[in-house]
């Protein structure tokens, strides 16, 4: 079954429109590059996870454009775009089926296009429909091909030989208690709370606090581990739409995580207030000290 032309014409268009204004000195990059000369099953195993991730993007897209809300003329063009993106989806999943099948598979890279795979002669841009998610994308792949040593097997070159920055599974905060109100403190991050609040409801700010800035601090420091440059002045938090993951921008290179941080990211701020900590967690030194006041991001 062919697609009505009006309908490729725009999602071509709407491929064209992700493919810009993207950098290409991302770590994904930097192993795509290295993926050039890998082993055909090393190639293959990236394609499949690179197109399966796309899959699931585009079914995504087809359910968003199913429920949104409208006019009936303009319902019956979203049912119509759904479907030739399911359309598309399906098409996806019969290009994994050849890479499972053993056809060959080439990885292309471009300096003014996103990447692309060609599969037995078909080629397929990996790129998300919406340019402002490519970045999400993009770390989604990393996520579930760097499994084991394999990125790092690719990267090698590019990396130091310092251990692997690790942090505690669950948080611990330290507990004063003085006249003028509670403090919690992790490794000289120290939050002063008011001594009228509630101290379940403080306890719960401080715990899930503490710990999403331990989880991106270690992420941060395994990155840079892995030969990515984090420019702090600009570090930023953005969502994800219909996930729970947060997208972390390293630098403009495109280097990003994609973590779950609720409280840092809804708290005005609190990442440009923790930023210095974070520089800090994993150095020789130790991170210095970074006092905050629950009244001043908010917490009530």
């Amino acid at each position: 079954m062919r697609w009505p032309v009006s309908q490729w014409g725009v999602f071509l268009a709407l491929l064209l429109l992700a493919s810009l204004c993207f950098a290409t000195d991302s770590r994904y990059y930097k192993i795509l590059d290295s993926l050039q000369s890998a082993d055909s099953t090393t190639q293959g195993s990236f394609a499949s996870i690179a197109l399966l991730e796309l899959m699931e993007v585009y079914f995504a897209e087809a359910d968003l454009a199913r429920n949104e809300s409208g006019s009936s003329a303009e319902r019956s063009k979203r049912i119509g775009w759904s479907r030739a993106v399911e359309q598309y989806s399906t098409q996806l999943s019969l290009v994994i089926d050849d890479i499972d099948s053993g056809m060959p598979v080439a990885l292309h890279l471009h300096a003014r296009e996103v990447a692309a795979v060609s599969v037995a002669g078909r080629t397929i841009m990996l790129a998300h429909p919406r340019s402002g998610q490519q970045q999400a994308y993009e770390q989604s792949v990393l996520t579930r091909f760097c499994i084991g040593d394999v990125c790092r097997d690719l990267v090698a070159a590019t990396e130091t030989h310092e251990p692997i920055p690790m942090s505690s599974a669950t948080v611990t905060p330290h507990w004063d208690f003085g006249p003028s109100g509670p403090v919690c403190s992790h490794l000289n991050l120290s939050i002063e709370f008011d001594s009228g609040g509630k101290l379940a409801l403080q306890k719960q700010l401080c715990q899930q606090f503490m710990q999403e800035v331990e989880v991106l601090s270690t992420e941060i420091a395994w990155q840079t581990k892995h030969g990515v440059d984090t420019q702090w002045y600009s570090l930023s938090i953005k969502p994800t739409p219909m996930k729970p993951e947060h997208l972390v921008l390293l630098n403009t290179a495109g280097d990003s995580l994609l973590i779950s941080l609720p409280l840092l990211y809804g708290t005005k701020d609190a990442l440009k207030k923790v930023t210095p900590w974070l520089r800090g967690r994993h150095a020789s030194e130790g991170p210095p000290a970074v006092s905050l006041e629950a009244n001043r991001l908010g917490w009530h």
